[in-house]
């Protein structure tokens, strides 16, 4: 459980993590080396690890300057959240799993956060929130390959609010996110999971209007 590829996975996630929360931003150069003295591996797993994020679009090898954070380009993430709101519609026709008594619990903190940042805006919290509701989807999908196709896209577009957050009203998004939050919640406690992929679907939509009025 604990070996190489177990390794791998976790700095993978960790990378991802980080550029979707912009502490690599776009246009940064990331340094090999660099990572391969804080994670303590060789160079050979780390490369497979940052060859799996190029293929997720999040970072790009360039001849002669490295590894670079790739650009955010709204109009072609407006095209995958297209994407993203015709699979969140076949979530309920995948035979989605119940949720735990974790689950509800992770719902009750990532709605507590929400109040709490309502007076005090950090985009790094909303990407959190928004990071922690992205994994209650996950949890639910019976289906592997959606579930695979479903968490690189959201990877993809997570960015995207960091660039649209500065020109909206926070208490209005962190709101909006709530909204989500406690919807998705009200789906599991009543045993409705099937409904939880329309929930997704309806927010998703709601996002790619703010993204057509930037546009």
């Amino acid at each position: 459980m604990n070996g190489p590829r177990h390794r791998a996975g976790q700095i993978y996630e960790e990378l991802r993590e980080r550029i979707c929360l912009l502490e690599y931003k776009p246009g940064e150069i990331i340094k090999e080396r660099d990572l391969a003295e804080e994670f303590g591996v060789s160079r050979t797993p780390l490369r497979r690890v940052l060859q799996k994020l190029e293929n997720d679009g999040l970072i790009l090898s360039k001849q002669g300057h490295g590894t670079v954070v790739t650009e955010i380009d709204l109009q072609e993430l407006k095209d995958i959240y297209f994407l993203r709101i015709k699979l969140a519609e076949t979530i309920g026709a995948s035979g989605p799993l119940a949720p735990t008594n974790e689950a509800m619990a992770d719902l009750d903190s990532l709605a507590n956060r929400c109040v709490e940042a309502r007076d005090n805006p950090n985009f790094r919290t909303f990407g959190e929130i928004n990071i922690g509701l992205h994994m209650q989807y996950q949890n639910v999908i019976r289906n592997r390959p959606l579930r695979e196709i479903s968490d690189k896209l959201f990877y993809q577009t997570s960015r995207m609010w960091f660039r649209l957050l500065p020109q909206t009203d926070w208490r209005d998004e962190i709101d909006d996110l709530l909204s989500e939050i406690r919807a998705v919640k009200r789906c599991f406690e009543v045993g409705d999971v099937e409904s939880v992929g329309f929930v997704h679907r309806n927010h998703l939509s709601m996002v790619v209007k703010r993204l057509d009025a930037l546009l």
